[in-house]
């Protein structure tokens, strides 16, 4: 695909703390792909990348509750059609503040489908967004779907699960339960769609050339383990077939649920192609 280019953000930012500048980094490949498994009938996740404004969306609709992929879709076509300040410009809205702004529209609007349409009540999904400008990296999630970074062939998770089992892995429950830590993997403890006010988790890092950022659902990370993950990530290939390797794994591995990756792969703007 093309090369989308970044500008540096300006040495303070609005809101709490200064955010300095640094290089800016091409956007010199993109792609995401998703598959409804090998045991589910359609498929309740959805994503979308919005390469102009640095835009990476995925959300999976909660299983087991109704419509969820309509939840999914409203979730990342509402943050997709946000109308973003954009932080490298002095005096814009703080870029975690605006996410933020976004999931409590997407929330509602999942809320507002739900009570106008009674076949919908109940339904959910996860969240999970990475939004690049400059050489900044701004994210927030809510629920399960995560996010990866990959740097100089290391991978490190931005993303803690929202469920049951992580919150019993944090509590330090012991080995003997790991079964029922994995039986409880999937319930989540937040979502988008369940309450008035949806609590997310924010983060920021500064990319470098040569980064890859991945965005998944857990129709990959319950299939295919981190060590799996960082070998597809570091293969010399393009966007289009690294995510085909991480969701031909996981189906591989027995695709029990609905597996969606999404991809972007950052370089230096001085070496970036045209």
């Amino acid at each position: 695909m093309g090369t989308i280019a970044f500008t540096g953000l300006p040495s303070a930012a609005a809101g709490p703390g200064r955010r300095h500048a640094s290089r800016p980094v091409h956007l010199v490949d993109w792609a995401g792909l998703s598959d409804p498994g090998c045991v589910r009938a359609h498929n309740e996740d959805c994503w979308q990348i919005v390469p102009e404004k640095g835009l990476m969306v995925l959300a999976d609709g909660m299983g087991g509750y109704n419509a969820g992929e309509v939840a999914s879709a409203l979730a990342v076509h509402t943050v997709a059609d946000f109308a973003f300040d954009d932080p490298t410009l002095e005096g814009s809205a703080d870029p975690l503040e605006q996410l933020a702004q976004a999931f409590a529209v997407a929330n509602a609007s999942i809320i507002a489908t739900a009570a106008g349409r009674p076949e919908c009540l109940g339904m959910g999904t996860t969240l999970a967004v990475a939004w690049v400008a400059g050489s900044r990296l701004f994210h927030a999630h809510v629920g399960d779907s995560r996010i990866y970074l990959l740097r100089s062939g290391r991978l490190a998770a931005l993303t803690r699960d929202h469920s049951v089992g992580q919150a019993m892995l944090d509590a330090g429950v012991g080995e003997q339960s790991s079964a029922l830590r994995a039986s409880l993997r999937g319930v989540l403890t937040r979502a988008l769609g369940v309450e008035s006010a949806v609590e997310a988790d924010f983060g920021e890092v500064a990319l470098e050339s040569g980064d890859r950022l991945l965005l998944c659902t857990d129709g990959i990370t319950d299939m295919v383990a981190d060590a799996a993950i960082r070998r597809q990530l570091a293969r010399e290939a393009g966007a289009d077939e690294v995510v085909g390797g991480l969701v031909k794994a996981a189906l591989q591995a027995g695709g029990s649920d609905n597996a969606t990756a999404v991809l972007a792969i950052f370089e230096d703007a001085r070496r970036g192609r045209s």
